[in-house]
């Protein structure tokens, strides 16, 4: 390579060499900033939004993780409930005691029957609604503690669309008729689920 003369540069004033001088070294600056420093700082800002979402995603996994006793907590504490809620619905070989027992508490009220009509089960979900239509006369005390003893039962039978009428006094004490729809609840039995039977192959 040739050597480079730079015996020019005595002939500039020092002004010339001093604006010279800054040229190169802002020339230099430009470059270094260009393709080294600029892609340097992106790269760095590049890797602190990913530090900062792998921050965000630790905390929040933490978060999960100090609040999963909890969870668990309260996942027992429903199991137990519906356990509770279980042992309140009757199976269907308990509808006709059941139906029983509400005819008995009616009597001991001193009510009389005037109809008691099991209806169609209405399915839902994982249970069936069994509805009957009753119709009792008796005082209004006594269709009061009726309704008590209903409700305070182990099971659970709900009382609908009650109906208050036909109001007389028979031997000296006042009566009426009460129409109402008493509802319990009975699990669904799941179908069996039937298993394929191989077929034997036909003998040639």
């Amino acid at each position: 390579m040739a050597d480079i003369n730079f015996d020019f540069l005595h002939s500039y004033s020092p002004l010339k060499k001093a604006l010279l001088l800054l040229l190169i070294t802002a020339t230099i600056a430009g470059l270094f900033t260009y393709f080294i420093y600029i892609p340097k700082i992106k790269e760095i800002e590049k890797v602190e939004r990913k530090l900062k979402q792998a921050q965000v995603k630790l905390h929040q996994t933490q978060q999960i993780a100090n609040q999963l006793p909890e969870f668990e907590a309260e996942i027992q504490k429903l199991n137990i409930a519906f356990k509770k809620a279980l042992n309140k619905l009757p199976d269907n070989k308990e509808i006709p005691d059941l139906l029983l027992t509400i005819t008995k508490l009616g009597k001991d009220a001193k009510l009389a029957f005037n109809l008691f009509q099991p209806l169609a089960n209405r399915s839902r979900d994982f249970y069936a609604e069994v509805p009957i239509d009753i119709e009792v006369q008796g005082s209004y005390h006594a269709v009061g503690k009726f309704f008590s003893q209903i409700c305070a039962m182990p099971r659970i039978v709900n009382i609908f669309g009650y109906n208050l009428g036909g109001y007389e006094t028979v031997d000296g004490e006042d009566s009426l008729k009460t129409k109402f729809q008493a509802v319990t609840y009975t699990f669904i039995d799941a179908p069996p689920v039937k298993k394929d039977i191989p077929q034997k192959g036909k003998k040639r």
